[in-house]
């Protein structure tokens, strides 16, 4: 994967649109190159990804194509219009994993974010120490050596949360809290961090108790990401052990829906679940 397509989810999906469109009308590259009045060479770059449309010309190409659904074409250049921003998170393209530097372009478009972690703490509410705490517990099964800059990238996120924030719920497993990762004073102060930037009005926390048993997220841990002002493209994001991907079929993405929701009915409210964590802080 080359520099250029690390930020691809955008380009992906805008590609895959048009490619619909073409096969949905019997076009073949180049007959609808002609017809969009682009070289079949960009109009397949167009197609895979490879190359970021100017949302001008992808204007240009609906029309051509005879798409009409203003939603539809809302969203595609909504898609091709930030896709170009300049983000901070350029700078760390050579330094960090793709796919994270991918969501942070997309977790910093977000009206919405919702959460569910089961045993670590969400990125976006660590402390340095506990950050550099979880990589370590990793470096000895990592094939390859962590790059510079995975911390800093981790810490850099949080500004999300203050320069332009989306309204933040995270639904977190009481085990989360529990674990002593870093050792006891690390977690103090990860808790207390928590229970202080939680009080912001457009930031929620609620704790899933260990006393719930069995629940719909016991699978793992996911982030739906509603994109843009109108929250009109829904993005769920899954990481594993090996690799991450990001889930946006309208059938998959109204499944997690319905997994947050039971959660969130499950979990404590915000007052119960401040309670807890307090307790937990007292404790150590």
């Amino acid at each position: 994967m080359t520099s250029d397509d690390r930020l691809s989810y955008r380009r992906r999906k805008i590609g895959q649109a048009l490619r619909r469109y073409r096969e949905e009308r019997n076009l073949t590259q180049d007959a609808a190159a002609r017809l969009v009045e682009r070289s079949p060479a960009t109009l397949s770059a167009y197609e895979n990804g490879h190359r970021a449309v100017r949302p001008r010309d992808l204007r240009q190409i609906l029309d051509h194509y005879g798409i009409t659904d203003e939603r539809e074409r809302s969203r595609l250049l909504d898609l091709a219009t930030q896709g170009r921003k300049d983000g901070w998170w350029l700078g760390y393209r050579e330094r960090t994993d793709p796919f994270i530097v991918d969501y942070a372009s997309l977790e910093g478009d977000a009206s919405r974010i919702r959460s569910f972690e089961t045993q670590v703490i969400p990125g976006l509410l660590q402390t340095e120490e506990y950050t550099k705490a979880i990589f370590s517990a990793y470096d000895s099964v990592r094939p390859d050596p962590r790059k510079d800059g995975a911390t800093s990238f981790r810490m850099a996120r949080q500004r999300i949360l203050a320069d332009a924030p989306p309204q933040v719920t995270w639904i977190l497993g009481e085990m989360a809290l529990r674990v002593p990762v870093g050792g006891r004073e690390v977690m103090k102060k990860q808790l207390k961090k928590i229970l202080h930037v939680t009080t912001a009005p457009h930031l929620s926390l609620h704790v899933l108790p260990l006393a719930v048993g069995a629940h719909p997220g016991l699978d793992g841990s996911f982030s739906i990401l509603d994109i843009g002002a109108d929250g009109s493209t829904s993005v769920v994001a899954v990481h594993s052990l090996v690799r991450s991907w990001f889930i946006d079929e309208s059938a998959s993405v109204d499944h997690y829906e319905r997994t947050y929701g039971v959660l969130a009915a499950t979990a404590l409210t915000e007052p119960e679940s401040r309670n807890l964590i307090e307790e937990i802080v007292f404790g150590l």
